[in-house]
């Protein structure tokens, strides 16, 4: 070994403290001249009994000891040792006759063995792979510290990022609150537009539709009126008079329900037979589609069942309805809507078709978005296909498609536009 290996041995070996244990008075000493060359800080037993009480009296990083002692031999005290500490790092100076403990040495985890005499050649070798042994244990320790404080900053660290990421993310759900606030306002704002233009041209049409059965009435009322005065009137007459005034209040009630109906705007959810919206929805735009000369064809069964809010559902017929009407006023040759419906599965589906020759195909993908429209700003908002494609999906839960086709009436191919809502028959 060089020199300056066995300084640099030397000197970390002072900074051991030993615990010597040997029951063999001569020895103890001639082994304790060696030990003191390499250990600053060494005490002594004489036997096993006073070496395991100095072991529970104090710290020691290293323990010598014989084997055959009084009182307590070696192996016994180590026993006892490593019932306490698996840690400690222990020595054994035996001789040859002892080889026979070597098997229980092992198992009992000796870290070396020292052969009497102690020579301090032999003693070098030995404390050489042990305070290799402790070196690789203070390394240890000292990384284990190490990381025991890289984990506790680097923990501070995503302490930190976990707050503020919960900030981060508390301060985006508001703005997200808030966003969703704002959509909901304005689809309130879109929809309230969007109903009272329908609502501009509904009273339009109604004020139309009241005009012949308020004359149907007026006349008839006046005509029995003058017959009575001249005393012609009999009971043919005044009954039948009678009966068509009833009949006119009856449709003019009627239309009174269907409108008031619309304004109230009631919002509840409830199945309601499809024919009973579709009927409602005629009422309202009869004067529209007559005075512009409109077939209008209905194929739908009693017992289909929508389940949903009415008011919602004729809002979005409405708005289809009034788009077809405005396109097919143009239209020269015969003037066609169709709505039908049917059941495919746990859906209802709603066709809506005209024969106004369709939408231009560059156009037709963007006709849902708000505030598109192809016709004179004094004419459309363009927010009806929009509030129509919001409540199919929000209030129904369903879905809107719309497409061009070509399709037979009366014998003739006439193109146009379809419009297909499928809404969802279960809550």
């Amino acid at each position: 070994m060089k020199t300056i290996e066995l300084e640099d041995l030397i000197k970390f070996s002072k900074t051991i403290k030993v615990l010597y244990v040997d029951g063999d008075t001569k020895h103890r000493e001639s082994a304790f001249g060696v030990f003191k060359i390499f250990f600053h800080d060494i005490e002594t037993a004489q036997n096993g009994e006073e070496g395991f009480q100095k072991f529970l009296d104090n710290k020691y990083n290293l323990i010598i000891t014989d084997i055959n002692m009084d009182s307590l031999n070696g192996i016994e005290m180590i026993k006892k040792i490593r019932d306490i500490s698996k840690d400690i790092t222990i020595l054994i100076m035996s001789s040859e006759e002892d080889k026979k403990h070597f098997m229980d040495l092992i198992k009992l985890g000796v870290d070396g063995y020292l052969l009497k005499p102690v020579e301090v050649k032999q003693f070098v070798e030995v404390i050489q792979k042990v305070i290799e042994k402790f070196k690789n244990k203070q390394e240890l320790f000292e990384y284990k510290n190490n990381l025991e404080d890289i984990i506790k900053e680097k923990t501070i660290e995503l302490t930190k990022k976990n707050e503020l990421l919960k900030k981060n993310e508390l301060i985006l759900h508001e703005r997200i609150n808030s966003e969703v606030q704002k959509n909901e306002e304005k689809n309130k704002q879109l929809f309230l537009q969007s109903k009272m233009a329908s609502m501009g041209e509904m009273i339009g049409n109604i004020a139309h539709q009241w005009r012949q059965p308020l004359s149907c009435i007026s006349v008839g009322v006046t005509g029995i009126q003058l017959q009575k005065e001249l005393d012609i009137l009999d009971d043919e007459t005044f009954y039948s008079v009678c009966k068509e005034v009833n009949e006119n209040a009856q449709y003019l009630s009627s239309t009174i329900d269907d409108f008031k109906n619309y304004i109230e705007g009631n919002s509840k959810k409830d199945s309601f037979p499809l024919i009973q919206c579709i009927r409602s929805l005629l009422n309202l735009m009869a004067s529209s589609y007559k005075n512009n000369n409109i077939e209008v064809h209905i194929d739908i069964s009693d017992d289909i069942t929508v389940y949903g809010c009415i008011n919602e559902l004729q809002q979005c017929l409405i708005n289809l309805f009034n788009n077809s009407v405005d396109i097919l006023s143009t239209v020269d040759e015969i003037r066609y809507i169709e709505i039908s419906a049917f059941k495919k599965e746990d859906t209802t589906i709603v066709v809506f078709k005209d024969n106004g020759g369709g939408i231009d195909e560059e156009i037709i993908h963007k006709v849902f978005e708000p505030y598109f429209t192809t016709k004179h700003k004094s004419q459309g908002t363009g927010l009806g296909l929009n509030m129509t494609y919001n409540m199919i999906h929000r209030s129904f839960n369903g879905n809107i498609r719309v497409k061009n086709i070509i399709f037979p009436y009366k014998d003739i191919e006439y193109q146009g536009a379809q419009f297909t809502l499928t809404l969802p028959n279960v809550k």
